[in-house]
């Protein structure tokens, strides 16, 4: 199944470990422009105009939170290759086969035989069905293992609903998390009382990009996501899973993020996704083996909150105006560049 951000445009956007980005030099000035007229366009659903303003209500009470986690804790799942490698989660059930979405990238830190471990403690031998695809190079990756125990299935949610400012749940296991249970010099007792280290980090959605950065990530968000998250949840405020945690925010490299079409965003677009954790939508993880064509969306059916929260109300809107000015500075870098190229001022 091919995901379409909406039906106006195609764009989506990801994120890689890079090196230098060398562009021919007998580019002409003409074919650059179309390149960041198509890379550094919009970075929200439709365009500047169109600008979603629907203020999301304060989700993030103590009784949703402690739903969300226990959920998110029960589908989550340890991936290991002799060490601690990263997190998955459990999308489907077959008789005794039930199978894990994770990174490629989770898998590249080890070798297999890959394991498994579930919620209640077991583990489990782990088959790789695959980890890329023929047609799209997507940090993700599908494994298999086999239990007579019953385990519960994600909850798949869309992307396209998705809106700056909204409240976005990231959850796995985050190393620091495991190593302070694992000392036998502090507390065993995990923070959030859940199981093995999992935890479950808030935040809000800080952009949703048209265009996929290279691998498949195109959502951005203010959760602290940790070294070892990587393959976990992402969840909506109804916990149902809309992404793949997939990279932190301020990554170690200092190379540019770039676009699945070579382009790279504007300068005002690159510092916003520099400072946001990303995440890959769900729906481009349904096409990569035929029987996860059946996880199909739930249908939207997102419940309206009023927020009791002024602060709430003004960080959304604050965080809404900032993605606005972003677009505009976006726009005005080409429209710049339209001009030096062709001498015509766009109107």
């Amino acid at each position: 199944m091919k995901w379409l951000p909406n039906q106006e445009s195609e764009k989506g956007f990801g994120r890689t470990i890079l090196a230098n980005i060398n562009f021919s030099q007998s580019t002409s000035q003409l074919i650059k422009l179309m390149i960041c007229l198509i890379g550094t366009g919009m970075f929200l659903s439709g365009d500047v105009s169109k600008l979603k303003t629907k203020i999301v209500g304060s989700t993030t009470s103590q009784e949703l939170v402690k739903e969300i986690s226990h959920h998110a804790a029960n589908i989550s799942v340890k991936i290991s290759s002799g060490d601690f490698l990263g997190s998955g989660f459990i999308v489907l059930q077959e008789s005794q086969k039930y199978t894990v979405i994770t990174n490629q990238h989770v898998l590249r830190a080890g070798e297999a035989p890959y394991s498994i471990e579930t919620a209640d403690g077991k583990t489990y031998s782990a088959k790789v069905v695959t980890n890329s695809t023929s047609k799209q190079d997507y940090d993700l990756a599908v494994l298999e293992f086999n239990s007579h125990n019953t385990y519960p299935t994600a909850k798949i949610g869309s992307s396209l609903s998705l809106e700056v400012g909204e409240p976005i749940y990231a959850a796995g296991f985050p190393r620091s998390e495991l190593e302070r249970i694992s000392s036998p010099f502090i507390s065993k007792q995990p923070q959030n009382n859940e199981p093995n280290g999992f935890v479950l980090k808030s935040g809000r959605v800080a952009m949703i990009l048209n265009q996929a950065l290279e691998q498949g990530y195109q959502i951005g968000y203010t959760n602290n996501v940790q070294r070892g998250m990587s393959g976990g949840p992402l969840l909506n405020s109804q916990g149902e899973v809309v992404g793949i945690n997939g990279q932190h925010a301020y990554p170690l490299w200092d190379s540019p993020e770039i676009y699945q079409d070579g382009s790279q965003p504007c300068p005002a677009l690159q510092k916003l996704i520099t400072r946001s954790s990303l995440a890959i939508p769900i729906e481009k993880s349904i096409g990569l083996t035929p029987h996860l064509e059946s996880l199909e969306p739930l249908p939207n059916s997102k419940i309206a909150r009023k927020s009791t929260s002024l602060e709430n109300s003004r960080l959304v809107t604050k965080m809404q105006a900032e993605a606005k000015v972003t677009n505009q500075s976006c726009k005005k870098s080409t429209d710049d560049l339209q001009e030096q190229t062709t001498g015509d001022p766009k109107n």
